[in-house]
């Protein structure tokens, strides 16, 4: 769906999966309450998404804090892994995949495997995010699948 007074902007197709029940937003769908570590969560997306598969994968979920920084920043970087496991099967070549974590110990795994599956991968910090949040965004671009993997 165009926005509305933007007739050259592309068409696209948002689907937004949440735990949460959210509002609805005009042109967009949502899965909602939904797990992404759930296998049926992903079956559900293939079966919305038309055509089956996606040019972004954007990601800002998180875990409920626990307040113990180390134990809340592994499981974030394990959502942010299991989501990334999801891209065989729902991202386009060439797509690309951002993901929210918090700096720490684990980011080099999730880094390892971007470069595993993405041609560029970089750590961005958004201006939104404030200076002493530990907040980074990983961006890979130009998704070609795993480095290895037999393609099909």
């Amino acid at each position: 769906m165009r926005p509305p007074g933007y007739p050259s902007s592309p068409v696209g197709f948002v689907l937004g999966v949440d735990l949460l029940h959210i509002f609805p937003v005009e042109g967009a769908t949502f899965l909602c309450p939904a797990d992404v570590t759930d296998p049926r969560t992903s079956q559900r997306i293939l079966e919305v998404l038309p055509g089956g598969r996606a040019d972004v994968i954007l990601s800002d979920m998180a875990p409920n804090a626990t307040g113990f920084r180390d134990l809340d920043h592994d499981r974030l970087i394990s959502l942010c892994l299991t989501l990334l496991s999801m891209t065989p099967d729902i991202l386009q070549p060439r797509g690309t995949f951002l993901c929210k974590t918090w700096a720490g110990s684990q980011s080099h795994r999730l880094q390892r495997r971007l470069t595993e599956e993405f041609q560029n991968v970089r750590i961005i910090k958004p201006e939104a995010s404030r200076k002493e949040s530990s907040e980074v965004y990983f961006l890979a671009t130009q998704y070609q699948g795993r480095k290895g993997a037999v393609k099909q």
